[in-house]
């Protein structure tokens, strides 16, 4: 009996040792930068992004580990004004991005057949960078099935003062299982909320970006079924009480603007 005693505490020493032993998985970094461009150079445009673009990203992804995922997406619905911007680049890295200026001389030739120069002077004579932003990923669902052709709804939320913690624990502990649920389900293609790193403060609009992927545009302009929600909290969170949930998340944060963009170009590595 003593010994049947002793196994199992060893067992969980093993396993606690294990852990300790394992070690921290770096953040991950969502660079976005925003292009204009004009309207009589959209078609060489996405032409340069879907062939001569994606092959150098896939090049850079075998040469750089840490890079995860780059896409191009064009802006839906951006209303009578418009933002500055008609393309949205993103690219994660798993840890903090690289220095720009890097030499890629020879992944320029390799992957486009041409120098890194000329390479960047064709960019820039068909478009126009307007801004970019860099944010830390909080939660969200696998990274690595994004689809040419998804639409993703991009929500800017701000923090209730004070209430930055408390919005990021609640998504990672209480929203993520829900949207799992509805990858699960076929409902959306994935969900992940990034906090903004660069700019910052509360002159900088907002604090963190929500992006849901759906697989069409029916999809994203319906947005997830509010009336099934209820019904998926229960069943991820079968000791918690919805209505706290409803709550806690307006005490927390509110939404300020919303997006439409949707997938032209993508390269980015097995899902993780």
């Amino acid at each position: 009996m003593r010994r049947l005693r002793i196994i199992p505490i060893i067992v969980l020493l093993l396993a606690s040792v294990t852990l300790a032993q394992q070690p921290a998985q770096p953040d991950m970094y969502l660079q976005l930068t925003y292009f204009k461009v004009a309207p009589e150079n959209e078609e060489a445009y996405r032409t340069t992004l879907t062939t001569v673009s994606t092959k150098f990203y896939q090049e850079l992804m075998n040469v750089n580990p840490r890079l995860m995922h780059w896409s191009s997406a064009m802006t839906w619905y951006p209303g009578p004004d418009g933002p500055d911007y008609n393309f949205v680049g993103a690219t994660i890295y798993s840890g903090p991005p690289p220095e720009p200026g890097a030499n890629l001389e020879d992944v320029f030739r390799k992957a486009t057949g041409m120098p890194q120069a000329d390479y960047q002077k064709k960019l820039q004579s068909l478009r126009t960078v307007v801004g970019s932003e860099l944010m830390v990923r909080v939660t969200g669902t696998a990274i690595g099935n994004t689809k040419v052709g998804d639409f993703r709804v991009a929500t800017q939320i701000k923090h209730k003062p004070g209430m930055a913690g408390e919005h990021h624990e609640y998504a990672r502990t209480q929203s993520l299982p829900i949207w799992q649920e509805r990858v699960a389900t076929g409902e959306v293609n994935g969900w992940s909320l990034w906090s903004r790193v660069f700019p910052w403060g509360n002159q900088s609009g907002y604090h963190d970006l929500g992006v849901v992927r759906f697989k069409d545009l029916a999809g994203a302009v319906k947005g997830p079924v509010a009336s099934k929600t209820a019904a998926i909290f229960a069943k991820v969170h079968p000791d918690k009480t919805y209505a706290a949930y409803i709550n806690n998340g307006l005490d927390y944060s509110e939404p300020v603007m919303r997006q439409l963009t949707r997938v032209i170009a993508v390269v980015e590595r097995a899902p993780r």
